[in-house]
């Protein structure tokens, strides 16, 4: 019995994407939310450094990984198969995570990162630089813009999906 490598690859980039998305929506709607809305500046930073820490390490090899699989599935389906097209989008939506993420999250990413820095350093939260509303604003608009990047992996799954059953 001869392994099928386009079917194998599509599987593979479909579960990645869909853990992806559902991870992000997760972390974002339910442990980072809650810490946004019960604490102070300094326990939203800290949380918001321990999804961030994580997905820094885990959403690349997810994203890329996910998109390699899928061109690689529809390049060894052939441009013939029923599956091809939506292969390729999903390839592209996974290829716009990765865009999206240094255009629009890595400058938000910074100014968290700043402050997570300044915490660190004063082992305690002396610096009035930035307040707690400040903080809630920035955590908000990276769950929104991750948010975005959830539903573009989310996108890419369901694509998968439909592929895959073809």
């Amino acid at each position: 019995m001869a392994i099928n490598w386009a079917q194998a690859l599509q599987l593979t980039s479909l579960l990645l994407a869909a853990h992806s998305s559902g991870y992000g929506l997760c972390s974002d709607r339910v442990a980072l939310h809650n810490a946004s809305v019960l604490s102070d500046r300094d326990t939203i930073t800290r949380q918001w450094f321990r999804a961030w820490d994580f997905g820094r390490k885990y959403g690349p090899f997810a994203v890329t990984g996910s998109g390699l699989g899928f061109l690689g599935a529809a390049l060894l389906d052939g441009a013939n198969s029923p599956g091809f097209s939506l292969n390729i989008s999903a390839a592209v939506s996974m290829g716009l995570v990765v865009v999206y993420t240094v255009v629009y999250v890595f400058p938000v990413n910074d100014k968290l990162l700043a402050a997570h820095s300044r915490l660190i350093d004063q082992r305690k939260s002396d610096d009035a630089s930035q307040t707690t509303d400040e903080i809630r604003n920035l955590t908000a608009a990276w769950k929104r813009a991750d948010l975005k990047r959830t539903l573009l992996s989310a996108f890419a799954a369901v694509a998968g999906l439909v592929a895959a059953c073809k």
